[in-house]
């Protein structure tokens, strides 16, 4: 495997696509394996498609690229998990490419290969969320061609316009995934210890951050919806709480075979003495983004295993580099596919709970499982009053409030006149056929809003009301 990967030969980047496509067919050929954050993106894509405003009449605290995204995908191949899959192998596939393109043309190894863009590939497997098409993994896309214009930029005289470019890429970036905002202060650390950059191009680092920012603000200003985006996206860092899927020590036992190797390889690269000054400055910039994939975790409001995704291209830097320095190639051969087997196989632990691992990590919290209401809530459209998103598994969103943290502050601030007017208004424009009170507010509500309250009946034995109408049919 090493050995085939080891040649410039552009065309194993369709290797590279086809060995992708083939550890996602599980996914591809079952339905069983739908996550809570999937069906969340599809609800923000299925809603857009409606009609419905991001921020004011659909309240999440998703990025505005990445809700726009969905919103296509929702136009093109309706709620379908398996589009998901499919875009996101070929958007990981041209990751690959261009990871390892800027590696090529930099000098950043011995030899010229495409062993990092196998080792890539391979990194995106270890957990079966990576597969699909994540914010984080659209992030990660302008991430890396940020890191392109940074490579390039060391021990060579690059154009203003590349550093426009570097920051307009960071800015976007930070539109599909907020805590990659972290990447203008490792980009910035980057420019300025690698490549002495002066004011003036720090200055047009920092306009070309902030200029996808005024573009997206200018949008939704005019849409009267910048305070939704101020509050529920820009500041969601401080306004949610956090709320993970999975908890820290489980990210530790699932990325075990990943982080292992790589800490193996850091220390055999210290040991290696023979690079050139440019491929030493190279691993202290990948070493920087390595750390600020550790902070973006620290920003994340639902923490959950594809939030590793950023540590997937320092990781494949610098195991590509401990690869490539073993001698003896039947060794190096044996390490390869060992590596790549307990990646692939750690990822299908996961799916299919091999050795139990669903239940060591709690990565069953992150899946949607039938409940109690599937069949009552089945092609309605219904309001969740709870955390239970698992409800819209075959239903549909009414009203804003998809985000239940974000839900929450208004429905029980009810003695502030202003909230009991937008949910009035929320109500009105879009009433649900089926509300599930998990959180037990209806009553507050409809005490508050008689004009909502005539139009529902309560379900005996259910924290369920059902809207009249829907009821007499």
């Amino acid at each position: 495997m090493l050995t085939f990967f080891r040649v410039n030969d552009p065309y194993r980047i369709l290797i590279v696509f086809v060995l992708l496509m083939l550890v996602r067919l599980p996914v591809l050929v079952s339905s069983d394996y739908l996550t809570l954050p999937e069906l969340n993106w599809m609800l923000v894509g299925e809603n857009m498609a409606e009609g419905d405003r991001l921020y004011t009449q659909l309240w999440d605290n998703i990025g505005p690229l990445a809700a726009l995204l969905y919103h296509l995908i929702e136009l093109v191949f309706s709620r379908s998990q398996n589009a998901y899959v499919i875009l996101a192998t070929l958007l990981t596939t041209y990751q690959c490419l261009i990871f390892n393109d800027f590696l090529l043309a930099k000098k950043a190894y011995h030899e010229n290969t495409y062993v990092p863009a196998l080792l890539y590939g391979l990194l995106s497997c270890f957990s079966f969320d990576f597969y699909t098409l994540s914010p984080v993994l659209l992030s990660l896309t302008w991430v890396l061609l940020a890191l392109r214009n940074i490579f390039y930029r060391i021990e060579s005289q690059s154009r203003d316009v590349r550093i426009l470019s570097t920051g307009i890429f960071v800015g976007l970036a930070v539109l599909c995934y907020f805590p990659s905002i972290v990447y203008l202060v490792s980009s910035l650390m980057a420019y300025l210890f690698f490549a002495n950059l002066s004011l003036r191009r720090v200055l047009l680092l920092l306009y070309g951050v902030a200029l996808p920012f005024l573009v997206a603000f200018t949008f939704f200003y005019l849409f009267e919806a910048s305070e939704g985006f101020t509050q529920q996206y820009l500041l969601a860092f401080r306004n949610l709480p956090r709320t993970p899927y999975v908890g820290g020590w489980d990210l530790l036992v699932i990325s075990a075979v990943a982080s292992g190797v790589l800490i193996v390889s850091v220390y055999q690269i210290g040991k290696y003495r023979r690079y050139t000054n440019q491929q030493s400055k190279l691993q202290q910039i990948m070493g920087l983004k390595l750390v600020a994939a550790l902070a973006t975790l620290l920003l994340a409001r639902q923490l959950a295993p594809y939030h590793l995704l950023f540590f997937i291209p320092p990781a494949a830097f610098f195991i590509t580099h401990f690869l490539l320095i073993i001698r003896r190639i039947l060794i190096a051969e044996l390490v390869t596919v060992g590596l790549a087997l307990l990646l692939v196989l750690n990822g299908y632990a996961l799916l299919y709970n091999f050795f139990s691992l669903r239940e060591v990590t709690d990565i069953e919290n992150l899946l949607v499982k039938s409940t109690e209401y599937d069949e009552l809530v089945a092609g309605k459209r219904v309001l969740m009053l709870g955390q239970n998103l698992s409800v819209y598994q075959n239903a549909q969103l009414a009203t804003p409030y998809l985000n239940w943290q974000l839900a929450a502050r208004q429905l029980t601030g009810l003695n502030d006149f202003a909230n009991v007017a937008s949910v009035y208004d929320s109500f009105r424009e879009d009433m649900p056929d089926l509300i599930i009170d998990e959180g037990q507010l209806m009553p507050q509500i409809f005490e508050r809003i008689s004009q909502i309250a005539v139009s529902y009946r309560k379900l005996a034995g259910q924290p369920v009301y059902q809207r009249v109408e829907e009821a007499s049919e």
